[in-house]
């Protein structure tokens, strides 16, 4: 047995002599074609070296192979002192992927296993070092195994293991929202100094190698979060070619340096093959050096003993280049020093696995409404804190979002995890739901209780007997949460006057209508009696009109009537309405109107009757076979936007099978209608009218339901229904859409990307990633003419000749095989336009879509606030404020901003001082909320004025 073990000893050590040899070979005809001076006489030197070495195999006598390796070597002893030249810097890496083919548990104990085996590995070789992003996995250790975190925070203070975490996660940089990204930096930052003593400048790397895509705007954040490297692999094949590595440079003239692993990857082996990632770096830059990552990685791992122990030993010969265990941070170092004339790219680093803009509906939905409902809770805080005294509670946001940037990793929101992933991200959204619908209605009530709510009257008790006495305060508990909407729970006393205080979050002023409920339990009276009680509704300025009643119900005990109206809402500020039950003589115009007449008898209908809306704007007619728009029209421009025949909007597609299918989006053998089951009238008057389309598409149903509003331009679609189609490896995979054939020529589309918009070139019908809105634009006669199209949920769109298309449901089947069976709730609305859409209106228009006005009851009570305001105030229109907050190391408020025009501009941002205080001093910080070395903010009075660069971000911490 003792032979048969020195036998296969002897093998081994003549395969690693071979490999040793070729390696070295290899190289040195790698270095002929580098330093051509010598290649001549180098040539020679290899073909001595070679035979002598192959002669010696040939015996396969391992002391004779031996031999003849050392003597290899020393000949080629003229091309050693080159080789050695040449670095690769090794970095160790353990790639984990959040919940991808896994549920929590396994994150959590492959996170725990990994590191375990690094720190085992770091006592047995005291060069190695290692390089760990990603916020989330430290997270997990402080959790669930904090003495392990507390001996890697030792090994950070030795130099040996790099954070290279500057995000919560390794996250998606085309579906993460615009203030969730500046959200990773700020709690990452916060997170490593807490954990590590780490400051910005000790982790400037954004560590994204599994990406999938980089939207264009992307250096601009990463610059003001103190973030100057980016490391990649999957930069798109969108544009110029991406070389190797390059400077990458924002529209505002942000730039990061990038190393593009395209070619080589992130789960490296240390192995004679390294070389190739050295010579491909070289030939391309010029650069003597690479870095190299390698360690078992996707589900974890790190480095083994055996990566370890082949980089000391390679690192031994001659021939060969320096193996040295590295940090990211000295190759890039090193790397920034010399790339002054590295090319410069300006253009997003798209696309990539273009399913993951459309698979996993529900991950991407939650998404949407997390970031959208956080941003709406922390900005009324904010302003209430200062106004009311409210308290803002920052780290049960921080926890939310937290939550929310987990599950934004990417192959979570991109939707290439398995159902356990789906259900988790699920239950995070929940808890987030729960906690900010939470906050946000404590700080609307208890803002409302400092509002003079007395001017539509007092209530008065009504003289009836205690079995007739109204019993509605308090009804309607947690109604419209399921909704993700501060509960309409009812606030008053139940009778009388009902004040509801209507809070705009957003920075310019709105005109919409609004939707209340009214509360009744009156013994005896049902809700339909009750909802034709004559209500009124009382502005702030006692002006009084008619309501539009748009429903009546139960709901757990309770009557309730649901009443639409317009208000104005100041930017940033608030108003309060009332509903009275008093009728009143002021008759309402009707501004939006159904197409078509209604038989005089309520059972019958007028035959081949063509249904649609209308207003001043916007004129719209359903065909009454497919249940689509057959005509849109302009009416300011007078241009029909869309004529059709055929068209039904929604279309049935089913994508040829293949693998992937998460990630992949194939061809359709083609598109289908639904069938039309029915096409009612379900709401009329004078604010609010609407149509609504019951639909069949094989086994599902759907209700698509289209209304217009009055002085609102907008056709709003509304569609709901349960999903049954199902993908298979036979049948493919099915696809619903949302499908528009406009009738513009040389159409362009536009779309919304964190911070901005990018035009794309893409008119073939590529899948192509989007935020709130997209806009299509094109010639209509002598003119141009378009459509913003707005989503509440949706991140896929397509644009083939002149149909546009927004993928609404796509159903995958692996890694999950049943990821979209279920409910669907999806909102859109097209808006047509003349000429050109500033940038700046379409993002108010798709923030005002995603940010609703937050409606909340109260009682008729008095207080020292005016029934209506404003709180903050921006001009010019061209800037967008996309967020407020309060600062996490003091009392100053945090106002963040992006400046969507082409050139410098000055801001000026007034603050209502009778509310919010007086302004003591602002100051500019970046992203993580450090002020600025130089800083151009002015206080003049109540107004901030500073100036913001063009295509830029700015962030400013605002003292009262």
């Amino acid at each position: 047995m003792k032979n048969a073990v020195s036998f296969r000893n002897s093998e081994a050590e003549i395969r690693h002599l071979e490999e040793r040899i070729n390696a070295e070979l290899k190289f040195a005809e790698k270095l002929c074609g580098f330093h051509k001076e010598n290649a001549e006489a180098w040539q020679g030197l290899i073909r001595k070296a070679d035979k002598i070495v192959s002669d010696a195999a040939a015996t396969g006598d391992l002391e004779k192979i031996s031999a003849a390796v050392s003597e290899a070597e020393k000949i080629l002893e003229p091309v050693a002192k080159f080789a050695k030249n040449y670095s690769i810097y090794c970095v160790g890496h353990a790639h984990i992927d959040m919940n991808w083919m896994w549920p929590w548990q396994d994150t959590v104990a492959t996170t725990i296993d990994s590191f375990s085996t690094v720190l085992k590995l770091m006592k047995e070789f005291p060069g190695f070092k290692f390089s760990q992003s990603q916020a989330s996995v430290y997270a997990i250790l402080e959790k669930y195994n904090p003495e392990l975190l507390g001996q890697i925070a030792r090994r950070v203070k030795e130099g040996r293991w790099e954070v290279t975490a500057s995000h919560w996660v390794e996250g998606d940089k085309n579906l993460s929202g615009d203030e969730s990204l500046c959200r990773h930096l700020l709690y990452t930052r916060r997170y490593m100094k807490k954990l590590f003593g780490l400051k910005p400048g000790d982790v400037e790397i954004d560590w994204a190698p599994d990406t999938f895509g980089h939207a264009a705007t992307m250096p601009s954040y990463l610059v003001k979060g103190g973030v100057k490297y980016v490391y990649l692999h999957r930069p798109g094949e969108l544009g110029p070619k991406r070389p190797l590595a390059f400077w990458w440079k924002a529209p505002d003239g942000a730039k990061v340096l990038v190393r593009n692993d395209s070619g080589q990857g992130y789960n490296g082996a240390v192995n004679p093959g390294i070389i190739d990632p050295l010579c491909n770096f070289f030939t391309e830059t010029g650069l003597p050096y690479v870095m190299f990552v390698y360690g078992v990685g996707d589900h974890g791992g790190g480095p083994t003993r055996r990566d370890l122990m082949r980089a000391i030993d390679m690192d031994s010969w001659p021939i060969f280049p320096k193996v040295v265990f590295s940090t990211s941070r000295e190759f890039f170092k090193r790397l920034e020093k010399d790339a002054s004339w590295l090319p410069i790219l300006d253009c997003e680093l798209n696309f990539e696995l273009a399913g993951c803009y459309t698979t996993q509906t529900l991950i991407k939905k939650c998404n949407r409404f997390s970031e959208n409902r956080i941003n709406d809770a922390e900005n009324a805080a904010a302003l209430l804190s200062k106004i009311s005294g409210f308290k803002y509670n920052a780290a049960e946001f921080e926890e939310c979002w937290r939550d929310t940037l987990f599950s934004q990793f990417h192959d979570i929101l991109p939707g290439s995890g398995v159902h356990d992933t789906r259900t988790y991200t699920h239950g995070l959204f929940q808890k987030t739901m729960a906690s900010i619908l939470s906050e946000k209605t404590k700080a609307l009530r208890q803002f409302a209780s400092k509002i003079d709510t007395t001017f539509a009257g007092l209530p008065e008790e009504p003289e009836v007997p205690a079995s007739h006495v109204p019993a509605a305060m308090g009804a309607g508990v947690g109604f419209l949460a399921t909704q993700l909407q501060v509960s309409h729970a009812e606030q008053s006393v139940g009778y009388g006057p009902r004040p509801f205080l209507i809070f705009n979050t957003q920075a310019y002023a709105r005109n919409e209508i609004a939707e209340v409920t009214v509360w009744d339990n009156t013994s005896g009276r049902g809700h339909a009696e009750f909802a034709k009680l004559p209500f009124s509704v009382v502005a702030p300025d006692k002006k009084t009109f008619k309501p539009q009643l748009i429903t009546s119900g139960a709901y757990w005990g309770h009557n309730y009537a649901k009443f639409a109206f317009p208000v104005e809402i100041p930017g940033n500020g608030y108003a309060v309405y009332t509903i009275v039950e008093k009728e009143t003589d002021k008759k309402v115009e009707a501004k939006v109107w159904q197409l078509g007449r209604r038989h005089t008898c309520f059972y019958s209908r007028v035959e081949r009757q063509c249904e649609g809306l209308e207003n001043e704007f916007t004129r719209m007619e359903i065909n009454m076979v497919t249940g689509g728009i057959e005509k849109l029209t302009d009416k300011r421009s007078k241009k029909d936007l869309i004529v059709s025949k055929n068209s039904s909007l929604l279309e049935y597609g089913v994508e040829r099978p293949h693998g992937m299918t998460a990630w992949i989006v194939e061809h359709t053998g083609g598109y289908e209608n639904p069938k039309v089951l029915s096409i009612e009238r379900i709401t009329e008057g004078p604010y609010i009218n609407a149509v609504k389309v019951k639909m069949k598409i094989h086994e599902s149903e759907f209700s698509m339901v289209y209304e217009m509003r009055a002085d609102d331009p907008k056709v709003y679609i509304r569609i709901n229904g349960t999903w049954f189609q199902r993908g298979t490896q036979e049948a493919g995979i099915p696809v619903l859409r949302f499908a528009v054939p406009f009738t513009m020529k040389n159409i362009k589309a536009r779309y919304e990307i964190p911070f901005g918009a990018v035009d794309r070139e893409c008119n073939n019908g590529e899948e192509v990633p989007g935020l709130q809105w997209a806009q299509v634009a094109g010639d209509s006669d002598k003119t141009k003419e378009g459509c913003l199209v707005l989503n509440d949920s949706k991140y896929g769109f397509s644009l083939e000749g002149n149909k546009f298309a927004v993928t609404l449901i796509r159903s995958s089947y692996d890694p999950d095989i049943l990821p979209e069976i279920g409910n669907h709730e999806i909102n859109l609305a097209l808006m047509p336009f003349e000429g050109d859409l500033k940038i700046s209106d379409a993002i108010n228009e798709g923030r005002g879509f995603n940010h609703p006005l937050l409606v909340t009851g109260t009682d008729v009570h008095k207080g020292n606030l005016p029934a209506v305001s404003d709180l903050i105030t921006v001009k010019p229109a061209s800037v967008i404020l996309s967020a407020v907050k309060k600062a996490e190391n003091d009392s100053s408020m945090i106002l963040r901003f992006y400046n969507t025009s082409g050139s410098k501009t000055e801001i000026s941002v007034g603050f209502n001082s009778k509310l919010l205080g007086r302004i003591k001093k602002a100051v500019e910080t970046d992203i993580i909320e450090r002020p600025l070395e130089e800083s151009g903010v002015k206080v003049a009075g109540d107004t901030v004025k500073f100036a913001i660069a063009a295509k830029s971000i700015a962030t400013i911490a605002v003292y009262f």
